[in-house]
């Protein structure tokens, strides 16, 4: 990656050329191969110490080595002084005033921002769309978790089990957020008076459906006691994109992905726009470098300064403000360095390997999957039904089993492989 970097631009000065590699983009690939190396799962972990080539060289190290991370914030921290990105906002669009909504959303949407580091050129969204759209116009086949769901901060900066956060799951909320973006009076409370990345990346019951430009687009999606112009999504069981109703396709968990999806859209037209379908992003650095460099140099003011980039992008107040105690706590500060690498890199195919990376796969709260009640029908209620929103199992488990298969006395087939627990109705699945 350095030899390549060597001879690349920092930017290409041709559009024809968007979509090549640059410096940033070799350098960006060296740190994250540098995070990986720095990480436990390949820095002294014993299950490899049988690792080796067939002349009996070791071809992973056992021994942890601390200064790995230094070599991993080093990377990062050399894409950061190049100085040719930025986490974008919505005042590189055009914005006269900073809006965290319109800057988490549309840094997506926005061709050739200076957030982007490497990014497949003209890419077709349609697929994509289709896929995490709701029913009837959408397949609504990509669904969130309850996890990611809580996984987000409150508009305070606070995490939901934070008892200064004023989160609460019960009840429908009896006002409209403060902000435009946020929850409207009726829906659940678990939505209300939540941070502008949840409500950019979340679609939940209620939530009107983003890509539907006209109101006759958006009554589609409506009932017809709900039609009112909003196009207020159904996941509620007898719902227009309830269980019901969207036969094979149907929402499993009581959530969309909204994430990467446009307003310029239309996907009941099947109606897409081009644009760059990223795969490295400037956030994604900042996230790198604090937390090698939290693993190694905790009291340094880097540490805040650049996660408090992100959180300031975001429209939350430093972590510095609201969680003091974590500043020079390296096992606190990975905490909440890990929680913002889950909530802004949601979606972006990072969370599966940061846990496995960390060694954090197997741990309870990672294996418990959760959704919506979505398959209790709600007896025409509709959106009143509150039985929606009782958190439900969803997967519990992974891990590996032996299977020993017998039909002759004879014969034996034994087959190793991997399980889920799922429950299915009254019974656990595997």
């Amino acid at each position: 990656m350095d030899q390549a970097a060597s001879g690349l631009p920092a930017q290409w000065p041709s559009t024809s050329n968007y979509g090549r590699p640059t410096k940033g983009a070799c350098l960006a690939v060296k740190a994250q191969l540098a995070l990986l190396s720095a990480s436990p799962l390949w820095n002294g972990n014993p299950s490899f110490a049988s690792f080796k080539n067939q002349d009996g060289t070791p071809l992973a190290p056992t021994v942890f080595d601390a200064g790995k991370w230094k070599i991993a914030a080093d990377a990062a921290k050399v894409v950061i002084d190049l100085g040719s990105y930025k986490l974008f906002t919505n005042l590189d669009n055009g914005g006269t005033q900073f809006d965290p909504y319109l800057s988490v959303r549309d840094l997506f949407l926005t061709n050739w921002n200076s957030e982007i580091i490497f990014s497949r050129n003209s890419w077709n969204y349609w697929g994509y769309t289709k896929c995490v759209s709701p029913g009837p116009g959408g397949y609504s086949m990509y669904n969130a978790t309850q996890n990611v769901v809580d996984a987000f901060y409150m508009n305070n900066g606070r995490t939901i089990d934070d008892p200064l956060s004023g989160y609460t799951a019960t009840s429908f909320a009896q006002s409209n957020g403060a902000k435009y973006w946020e929850h409207s009076k009726g829906q659940w409370n678990m939505y209300a008076n939540r941070e502008p990345r949840f409500y950019a990346y979340i679609q939940y019951n209620g939530r009107p459906v983003l890509p539907a430009p006209t109101v006759d687009d958006k009554n589609y999606y409506s009932s017809a006691a709900n039609i009112d112009g909003t196009g207020r999504v159904e996941f509620y069981y007898n719902g227009k994109a309830g269980a019901k109703a969207s036969g094979a396709s149907n929402n499993i968990t009581g959530y969309d992905v909204l994430k990467n999806v446009s307003p310029a859209d239309n996907i009941r037209m099947d109606a897409t726009n081009y644009r760059p379908f990223i795969l490295i992003r400037y956030a994604e650095i900042l996230l790198d470098y604090v937390e090698a460099l939290n693993e190694y140099d905790p009291s340094n003011p880097n540490v805040v300064l650049y996660l408090d980039q992100i959180r300031t992008r975001a429209g939350l107040p430093g972590i510095e403000t609201v969680y003091p105690g974590a500043v020079g706590n390296k096992d606190l500060m990975r905490k909440y360095i890990l929680r913002e690498r889950q909530v802004e890199l949601c979606f972006e195919s990072d969370r599966y390997f940061t846990l496995v990376r960390r060694l954090l796969l197997g741990a309870d709260e990672n294996q418990t999957i959760y959704g919506l009640n979505v398959n209790t029908d709600d007896q025409g209620l509709g959106f009143a039904f509150t039985g929606l929103y009782n958190k439900t199992l969803f997967q519990k488990g992974y891990g590996t089993i032996k299977c020993t298969y017998s039909q002759y006395p004879s014969t034996n087939w034994t087959v190793t492989g991997h399980w889920y627990k799922t429950l299915v109705g009254n019974d656990d699945s595997y």
